[in-house]
């Protein structure tokens, strides 16, 4: 027993060691043939926290627009379908930022969808609660990635031999980008961008959507669960790519639209549009009329059907 306790505190020295000596090689083989700021560090010598925080912002509308379209509109629910190049660009930017896959991303989110709001589903504020869910909602996220439930799931998704070495080396991608940002940006504003980058998806794909949209907002539909409308948070639904609509998405999710009706504005929707304009996508989803479908207004809860039997992918029979 004390020599297994001792190679497990090795093992650990040993990945120390290797963690330690890389971020010390990152930072001082830049500084030291580039200089303190990389070759592009100097940008933000002036104006500084502007620059940075509108970088950020920048870097997290495209991941949260590529995540919207690519992982969750096309892969979970079919509502588009994109170009294999655009597919893999999209999926290939989503690696290095947010160590993601498709795989565990589209069985995480059908669990989700099929226990919305129940004590099972990995990320409900209802369930959970509010702070939790923003704060610690990926902590959940990775946990539910190794449920049997959702691992069955997993295992019944389509997936190219790219898709599956993204799956099996989530770390590679952040690691490659991570220490670009160390070269052109110099250690010191390499290190703020590498963080910013990993805090995207905690903040916006995890927390703005499924801790806010679940607890705050305005619903078109009736529902089993708790989803809401945020849309008229326009920066932030603009940052996530729409997604704010919630309750749109929750009752026809496999529509390539979250706008329903003509006050709402999902600008993923759009970036959608320009792809199908220039032969990069097509739409294979229908976006309900709002004025012609049962929408909240004229409905009652026992007549609404749940969110499960709008999806398109069926691997939710999870009691087999």
């Amino acid at each position: 027993m004390k020599n297994k306790n001792l190679e497990n505190k090795l093992e650990i020295g040993f990945w120390v060691l290797v963690a330690t000596t890389w971020l010390f090689s990152f930072y001082a083989i830049p500084h030291s043939f580039l200089g303190p700021n990389g070759f592009f560090g100097q940008i933000f010598e002036n104006h500084t926290v502007l620059k940075l925080a509108g970088l950020f912002i920048l870097m997290a509308h495209v991941t949260i627009a590529a995540m919207s379209i690519d992982f969750h509109r096309s892969h979970t629910h079919q509502g588009v379908k994109l170009n294999k190049f655009v597919d893999y660009a999209m999926q290939t930017w989503l690696w290095a930022i947010s160590s993601m896959s498709k795989l565990d991303w589209v069985a995480v989110h059908i669990y989700h969808h099929a226990n919305s709001d129940q004590p099972e589903d990995p990320h409900s504020p209802k369930q959970k609660g509010l702070l939790h869910v923003f704060f610690f909602g990926v902590l959940d996220f990775t946990k539910a990635k190794s449920c049997p439930a959702v691992q069955k799931i997993r295992d019944r998704l389509p997936a190219s031999s790219y898709e599956k070495f993204i799956a099996n080396h989530l770390f590679l991608a952040p690691i490659v980008l991570s220490s670009a940002m160390f070269f052109l940006f110099g250690p010191k504003y390499g290190s703020i961008l590498a963080v910013l980058n990993f805090a995207i998806t905690p903040l916006f794909a995890v927390g703005g959507v499924n801790a806010l949209a679940h607890a705050f907002g305005y619903q078109n539909y009736e529902s089993n669960d708790e989803s809401r409308n945020l849309g008229f948070l326009f920066l932030l639904n603009w940052i996530i790519s729409g997604e704010l609509d919630h309750n749109n998405h929750h009752r026809y999710p496999k529509s390539p639209s979250f706008a329903h009706r003509w006050f709402e504005f999902d600008i993923g929707f759009l970036y959608i549009r320009i792809l199908k304009a220039v032969g990069l996508a097509r739409i294979t989803g229908n976006i309900p009329d709002y004025h012609s479908v049962p929408h909240k207004a004229v409905i009652s809860k026992r007549a609404s059907k749940p969110a499960s039997e709008h999806l398109s992918i069926q691997p939710l029979q999870l009691a087999d």
